[in-house]
């Protein structure tokens, strides 16, 4: 679920559609991949997702690996370098701030105009891989100190990129979108969760919490609604991303746990 403004999502939608490679950024639980696959969809393009945070052997990520076959070695594509070359597809590199430099320096060609890669591993004039003409490319990041295993993406890289940004939603637009899917009642139970989560970010945006409570969180949460009780929900559930080890984790959850009490979270019979 997304909410994004509508003159950003042409906006992006031509610049991709025109070939420009753009980069969607912001917070785990924004819906930046579901984006993605929309925009494949707005473009009638085959969306093919490239896990940039399983690149850590890139080559092999990326370009392929040996194999044997009949008894011979070969060398078998990748499944990111057979999609640069299949017409009509939009590569979606998920994740792009927790790739490796060598997958950086793999993907660096793609993205500029040379439009090609280098593949030492394969004969002849077979080792230059041309991109096909209609392939796009769409990239995602989270960006920021509250995500372990990211780093900040190279400025040379980034260049390469048209970036847009994709806010949380507020808790009121959430809560239209649980009513049109869910059902009145659901979006009622919801509530309660709906204020902690609105509550969550201003804290966050305030910088007394090191971490907020995600879109992806709410939703996946609505099942538990019916059969389990508020308190237990947010105590088992939506505040367990804040009990860590760390001392500041730990009392970002009582600040929250002091918020769901006053709202009448814990004054269940």
């Amino acid at each position: 679920m997304f909410v994004i403004n509508e003159t950003k999502k042409e906006m992006l939608l031509t610049l991709v559609g025109e070939g420009k490679n753009c980069l969607i950024t912001g917070a785990t639980g924004t819906g930046k991949t579901t984006l993605c696959f929309e925009v494949a969809e707005s473009l009638g393009l085959n969306p093919v997702v490239i896990n940039c945070g399983s690149t850590q052997d890139a080559r092999s990520s990326l370009l392929g690996y040996f194999t044997l076959k009949d008894g011979s070695t070969v060398f078998e594509d990748s499944d990111f370098l057979r999609s640069v070359q299949e017409p009509n597809t939009l590569i979606i590199l998920d994740e792009l701030s927790r790739a490796s430099d060598d997958a950086y320096n793999i993907i660096f060609p793609v993205l500029d105009f040379r439009r090609n890669i280098r593949v030492d591993e394969k004969e002849g004039e077979g080792r230059m891989v041309e991109v096909d003409s209609s392939v796009r490319f769409i990239a995602t990041a989270n960006v920021g100190l509250e995500y372990s295993s990211t780093r900040s993406i190279d400025r040379a890289l980034c260049d390469r990129f048209r970036i847009f940004n994709l806010e949380y939603i507020k808790g009121k637009q959430l809560k239209k979108y649980i009513k049109s899917t869910e059902g009145k009642d659901i979006s009622s139970l919801a509530s309660p969760l709906l204020s902690l989560y609105d509550y969550s970010h201003l804290l966050f945006e305030e910088g007394k919490i090191a971490t907020r409570i995600s879109t992806r969180a709410i939703l996946e949460s609505l099942c538990l609604l019916s059969k389990f009780k508020m308190k237990d929900i947010v105590d088992f559930n939506i505040l367990s991303i804040f009990e860590q080890d760390s001392t500041s984790i730990a009392s970002d959850s009582n600040i929250l746990r002091e918020y769901a009490d006053s709202i009448g979270i814990y004054n269940e019979d």
